[in-house]
């Protein structure tokens, strides 16, 4: 448990490299190794660039983990200067049933042959679609002390507490400004239908990136012609004839919080290095 809290700690102050150079952000799931390709896009990995891990050091990356890669532009390319491995959830499970799993009150959807049992410890990476995360990749911990949530948080109303996913969010004491629309990583004790926290932190880039492209579910509308990447508070607008079905995969560049169609200025060589384009619905 202190192995976890210590980690966490290191992982929210791990240094940029490059820290003049123009911070890219790329969030989604792991598709390929050698090269690293994540939510479709090739990235280069230096020789002394780490995965920063909640499981600890020296975690080696696997087909399906899900990563928030901090990205230089170099000629073109996307070179990473900073990895973190994301995990929606990750505590004990409570109760298996076919093709899912109750975690900490949160149904998961598992990969196909996935063998859990009860009281078993998780870490598991994907991505949320509604209250339920899409499971890409599962691992087994053996600690049983510290859980996880990652993703935005539901607020509380006068019938419901703050939640993340179905997770009741026990002892977080909300930010002066509010939680907000970002992802947050919540840290501390899991109970049967929640996480009781003990460590909190927004973001999952380390500090401030100029423009990210995200890899999710998409929602419902939310309002007339609006749209939202579940677990992310990334908000999207488009015609009803181009809006993505509720639930889909979809890949979206964002900047400021909101899906951009087009290059923000001064963020031209990012915008075309991250390939936005290939993600803009045509009119």
């Amino acid at each position: 448990m202190r192995l976890l809290f210590l980690l966490i700690c290191v992982m929210l102050a791990a240094p940029l490299r490059a820290q003049d150079a123009l911070r890219v952000g790329v969030f989604g799931v792991v598709e390929g190794l050698d090269p690293l390709v994540v939510a479709g896009r090739e990235i280069s990995v230096p020789d002394d660039v780490r995965t920063i891990s909640p499981l600890g050091p020296g975690q080696a990356i696997a087909l399906g983990d899900t990563l928030a890669v901090v990205v230089s532009v170099e000629g073109g390319r996307l070179v990473a200067v900073r990895m973190l491995e994301f995990f929606p959830v990750v505590g004990p499970v409570a109760d298996v049933r076919e093709g899912t799993a109750t975690i900490m009150g949160t149904t998961v959807h598992l990969p196909p042959e996935t063998s859990l049992k009860s009281g078993q410890w998780v870490a598991l990476s994907g991505l949320w679609s509604g209250e339920q995360v899409i499971t890409t990749k599962v691992r087994r911990v053996d600690w049983d002390g510290f859980g996880q949530l990652a993703g935005s948080v539901e607020l509380a109303t006068a019938d419901q507490p703050l939640r993340i996913g179905r997770s009741t969010v026990f002892g977080a004491d909300p930010p002066k400004d509010g939680f907000g629309d970002g992802i947050w990583m919540l840290s501390g004790q899991p109970e049967a239908e929640g996480l009781r926290v003990r460590l909190m932190s927004k973001g999952v880039f380390g500090s401030k990136v100029d423009l990210v492209l995200w890899q999710g579910h998409a929602s419902l509308p939310v309002a007339s012609q609006t749209y939202m990447i579940h677990g992310t508070g990334i908000i999207g607008t488009a015609t009803d004839a181009l809006m993505p079905s509720a639930g889909a995969l979809i890949t979206r560049c964002a900047w400021q919080g909101r899906v951009v169609r087009a290059s923000p200025e001064g963020l031209e060589a990012a915008f075309e290095a991250l390939d936005c384009v290939r993600h803009i619905p045509a009119d």
